[in-house]
């Protein structure tokens, strides 16, 4: 089976992401779901004490998902799927909101950290030489108390800006202490969508038999200027996380 590649978003708490928030909100609301559309730009912008070109933009992301779609003299209609869309594959988040999309309640445990050489397929990823030091961050995701998935992100050691970090800052969210340490602004990642199974130290880890098979993304998190800033092997146990995609119907003659 080939890999699947699949670009994502980097969702951030900037002001268009808490309109996002709300306007997600909103669309699950009994109000927003008998009317079956959003009110007018005007009235969004009033409601959320915002501009209406952060509305827009907020919308034109939603749209983007498919989430809505505003026709001309119709307004912007809710698409009726849009409140089955959880643990969407093509925006990327924190694991733990993944889980919790899920129905969860999220926690981390067995965090740790380490510096150590970058393998040659690390480093390809990373776009440094073999042997430059990465900081190693591995980390277990539990799912109501359970474990749900586990994760290994590399950091390249000349990304760092500073170093004022310790293991309890490394259980925490990942994006805004890269960001931090690493004085960038994480906008896009790159996904590779891989069939695998459980061996030894993972299996353990998740607490399945071996080769109980699983779900593995290879993530590359880029900064705003294109480099390679993080590189992320994730893996998923099903029966807690389970991921959907909207996509977009393309005709081809």
């Amino acid at each position: 089976m080939s890999n699947v590649v699949n670009p994502r978003r980097v969702k951030k708490l900037t002001a268009v992401q808490e309109a996002l928030e709300i306007l997600r909100e909103m669309i699950a609301s009994a109000e927003i779901e008998e009317a079956g559309r959003l009110p007018a730009e005007d009235e969004l912008a009033a409601r959320l004490g915002i501009s209406r070109l952060t509305v827009r933009e907020a919308l034109a992301v939603l749209e983007r998902e498919g989430v809505i779609a505003r026709v001309q003299g119709r307004g912007t209609l809710v698409n009726r799927f849009a409140r089955r869309l959880t643990g969407r594959i093509d925006s990327a988040r924190e694991i733990g909101k993944f889980i919790e999309e899920n129905g969860y309640r999220a926690s981390t445990d067995r965090v740790k950290g380490r510096w150590q050489p970058a393998a040659p397929p690390e480093a390809a990823k990373l776009e440094i030489e073999p042997g430059e030091e990465v900081l190693v961050v591995e980390k277990r995701f539990l799912a109501d108390g359970k474990p749900a998935a586990f994760c290994v992100d590399r950091v390249p050691r000349r990304r760092f800006s500073r170093f004022d970090f310790d293991i309890p800052d490394l259980a925490k969210a990942v994006f805004p202490l890269v960001e931090r340490l690493c004085n960038c602004y994480l906008t896009h990642d790159v996904v590779e969508i891989i069939p695998a199974v459980a061996e030894g130290r993972l299996a353990e880890a998740l607490q399945v038999g071996p080769g109980t098979p699983i779900l593995r993304l290879d993530v590359v998190v880029y900064a705003s200027e294109g480099y390679p800033v993080m590189y992320n092997t994730e893996y998923y146990l099903d029966h807690f996380v389970r991921f959907t995609l909207c996509r977009i119907a393309a005709y081809m003659t």
